[in-house]
């Protein structure tokens, strides 16, 4: 069969090169079990551009009407598929690959096939009207007259591909410098065949009129501007490679970020920190994530954030990790890790770690001075026999057993609420009040807490209020009144005694903390510690009568229908 040269045919065999080299080079850098669907479409559409212009270039070359049907019909094995692989690869790459389903995959993989079945058998010349050979010159080529089938299918091209750029667009304004430059080459690629084929079906002048179609002639430029993508703005490195390291399915969260500092992608974990995918892509990284200067500028690459949360707050493990290639770093990995269990738990030990050394300080010092009274007093005893002196003996070894367990309480806090239930408020004060049993102390519970139920651990509620009634009465130079009233959110016990300094009122519930020669400085920080645990607040102020008065806040109320089961229940913890 002879054959017919022309300048064309040697460029469509290196467009098809090219196009062919770039779809080998995505199989091999990416390992199959790592593949996204971003490198899966360009390999198709690689793929389908190189049959197109391979096959192109052999009609070209061929001069008989019978092999230039058949290679027509052959190349639009690649031409047909060329859109719908451009539209797949525009959703994976701008992140919408799962909009992928089997069921789309097979829309857009049966339009191509149908096409060409229709090119094969052309029932009632749906797909071709005409064709015979028109020689221009020296140059003998096929001409067509296009079916109705033919034109819808270009109709859908021109939707598909213009689809797919209209995404890539989108994508680009919202990412940083370099995916803008990466997207520019991606639609320069695929809008000049499409422009150039436009020229061609209207036969428009100066493109359309040539002896050649110059569309699959293009793809020289699509090749060349695809490459580029790929090596010089690696279009396998950014999104597509993050994706694959750390699974949009992980409980952590994963930010990528180019190298101006521009977010370019995020998991579904991540947006719980940064805010929605579509709005946080394109978004200088410090404004989503405002911990990363830290982040930047920490010697190990990770910091601590903390966020609030619905069960209060939430501790935040940042790390980022550098992409590189070749010495370039051209992006960075951030993962969040919700770290908020393990930094409670050190927290907690710490705080155990501090109370133990305040513990030791206070037992060393508040320990040795009743021992040497005790000593002292003793060898006076045994000198003289008096009885008075072994009186002050057991008065200074009972304090020093009430200090003693007081330090047990305080040592045993973090671990004193367990089931919260509805404690009736008034039957647990008078229980308190009993169990003092001190005439110089009176309770009153006014109106508003009268029928109050506190949902709280019945017995450390308890501790908490014999707590607070007892630092009334040993402050009081005599009778003392204690009020107690019900608040918004909460509950008051406010007594007639000298009151608290305004700069003390803080310092009150430190450990050690009195103002008593005898006492131990830890009632109050037992009190603060166990209404804490309970997830309230209490503050030290002043009563309307001058004395003090501690406001409990943040305290849940039982509801009518446990009223009744309340008030059965014993109110005293003993």
């Amino acid at each position: 069969m002879p054959w017919q040269s022309t300048p064309y045919v040697l460029l469509l065999f290196l467009s098809s090169l090219v196009a062919s080299l770039w779809a080998g080079y995505a199989i091999l850098a990416v390992p199959e079990e790592r593949r996204s669907r971003t490198v899966t479409a360009f390999v198709v559409l690689c793929l389908s551009a190189a049959v197109w212009a391979a096959t192109y270039a052999i009609q070209i070359a061929s001069t008989g009407l019978e092999a230039k049907l058949f290679v027509y019909r052959l190349l639009h094995v690649g031409a047909a598929a060329t859109p719908s692989a451009w539209l797949a690869f525009a959703l994976a790459y701008t992140g919408r690959g799962d909009r992928l389903t089997p069921p789309v995959v097979a829309a857009l993989a049966t339009i191509p096939v149908v096409l060409v079945a229709l090119l094969v058998a052309n029932p009632y010349s749906l797909a071709l009207v005409d064709v015979e050979l028109v020689t221009t010159g020296s140059l003998t080529r096929l001409e067509t007259t296009l079916g109705p089938a033919y034109q819808f299918h270009l109709a859908f091209s021109y939707v598909a591909v213009v689809a797919g750029a209209s995404l890539i667009v989108g994508h680009a304004l919202r990412s940083g410098g370099q995916v803008k430059r990466q997207a520019a080459l991606l639609i320069c690629g695929a809008l000049i065949p499409l422009a150039l084929n436009v020229f061609e079906v209207l036969s428009l002048p100066p493109f359309g009129t040539g002896p050649v179609n110059l569309t699959p002639v293009s793809l020289s430029v699509s090749t060349a501007c695809f490459g580029v993508a790929v090596f010089r703005y690696r279009l396998f490195d950014l999104t597509p490679i993050a994706s694959r390291v750390v699974l949009s399915e992980m409980d952590d969260g994963v930010v990528v970020i180019d190298a101006d500092g521009t977010v370019v992608d995020v998991n579904p974990a991540a947006e719980a920190v940064v805010g929605d995918r579509e709005t946080a892509i394109g978004a200088a990284v410090s404004t989503r994530l405002p911990e990363y200067d830290r982040l930047e500028t920490a010697e190990d690459d990770v910091v601590l954030a903390t966020r609030e949360g619905p069960d209060g707050d939430r501790f935040l493990r940042l790390s980022r990790s550098p992409l590189r290639r070749g010495g370039e770093t051209y992006g960075w990995v951030v993962l969040i890790g919700d770290v908020t269990t393990i930094e409670t738990q050190r927290r907690t030990l710490e705080e155990r770690n501090e109370r133990l050394d305040a513990f030791a300080g206070i037992v060393s010092h508040d320990l040795r001075n009743p021992l040497s009274v005790i000593s002292g007093y003793a060898e006076i005893a045994s000198e003289t026999g008096e009885e008075e002196h072994f009186e002050t003996i057991q008065d200074t070894v009972d304090r020093m057993t009430e200090f003693l367990e007081d330090l047990l309480q305080l040592s045993r806090q973090g671990e004193t609420v367990t089931e919260f239930e509805p404690v009736p408020l008034r039957g647990t004060l008078e229980a308190v009040e009993t169990g003092i049993a001190d005439g110089d102390l009176t309770v009153i519970v006014d109106d508003s807490a009268a029928d109050a139920v506190v949902l709280a651990d019945r017995a450390r509620l308890y501790q908490v209020l014999d707590n607070l009634l007892r630092n009334a009465r040993d402050h009081a130079d005599g009778p003392v009144t204690v009020t107690v009233g019900r608040l918004r959110d909460g509950f008051f016990l406010a007594d007639d005694g000298p009151g608290i300094p305004e700069a003390d009122r803080e310092a009150v519930f430190d450990v050690g903390f009195t103002t008593r020669e005898s006492g131990t400085g830890f009632g109050l920080t037992i009190v603060r510690d166990v209404v804490e645990a309970h997830g309230w607040s209490i503050e030290a102020t002043e009563g309307e009568d001058g004395g003090a008065r501690f406001e409990i806040t943040g305290v849940e109320f039982a509801g009518s229908e446990a009223v009744d089961a309340a008030t059965e229940a014993p109110a005293d913890p003993a």
